[in-house]
């Protein structure tokens, strides 16, 4: 049975906070509680960085789940990764379909939610199976495929079922929460390729020292992605709405919709 590595939790865990910090500044462009954007377009320039590390903390993951699985069949093995993958998916469809209605009767911009990042992370896993024998081999598919999602940006039209793959119809408005398959099923593929390499049938190849109480916490957070990225959105929604609601009671609005 695979052990748990504290370290890829950890840096999951940190890739989670600076997802909570670009969600936290979204919203509050959302509520307009900022009075500039500059700094805001300046954030969105960096979080594809930390959104990057955490896709490939996932593809190291699927490697790792291999050496918790060890005693079982390869077939096993696979139907896991797809049960885990539609799970995400579905949840990211329920997620899209409940900001969309909220985009519609409060922001109304008419921007909905079509294609979000727990769709990706759900379809990308599932992607992922076909090439998992490659093992550190990944790296090749995974540039090709990288590669192939920054030629997609150069086209900028196509029929709607291309939109999950980066390519929007003519006059279309760009989705909120919006992460194509391409390049992102290449990123994950690379993280794949990085677990095979590092923890080569999710056994661990290097020495590293115990987690101190920094890691430990950062840890604990990366051991549970969905739940925190699930509930951290509505909270931090809420918290914002409060204090709009009571700085306007106040005599001192700040921010509105």
């Amino acid at each position: 049975m695979g052990e748990r590595y504290w370290e890829v939790d950890a840096v999951r865990g940190i890739s989670l906070i600076g997802m909570i910090l670009f969600h936290v500044i979204s919203l509050m462009v959302i509520f307009h509680m900022t009075f500039t954007l500059d700094w805001y377009y300046e954030v969105c320039r960096y979080i594809h960085l930390g959104t990057s590390v955490f896709v490939i903390i996932s593809g190291v993951a699927l490697v790792l789940r291999y050496g918790r699985m060890a005693d079982r069949s390869k077939r096993e093995y696979h139907t896991a990764i797809v049960r885990r993958g539609i799970q995400i998916f579905l949840i990211g469809i329920a997620i899209a379909v409940i900001a969309s209605l909220a985009i519609h009767f409060i922001i109304g911009d008419g921007n909905y939610m079509l294609f979000n990042f727990l769709q990706m992370m759900g379809l990308s896993m599932i992607l992922c199976i076909p090439f998992l024998w490659l093992g550190k081999w990944n790296i090749i598919p995974a540039a090709i495929l990288i590669w192939a999602g920054f030629l997609v940006k150069s086209i900028h039209t196509g029929p709607i079922w291309l939109l999950p793959f980066g390519i929007l119809p003519d006059g279309m408005f760009y989705p909120r929460d919006y992460f194509p398959l391409l390049p992102w099923v290449g990123v994950m593929l690379l993280g794949v390729a990085i677990g095979s390499f590092l923890y080569p049938r999710g056994v661990r190849r290097f020495r590293i020292p115990d987690a101190g109480g920094v890691g430990r916490a950062f840890a604990l957070i990366g051991r549970h992605p969905l739940e925190i990225y699930l509930l951290h959105l509505p909270i931090i929604a809420a918290v914002l709405y409060v204090v709009m609601v009571v700085s306007r009671g106040l005599g001192m609005p700040f921010g509105y919709l």
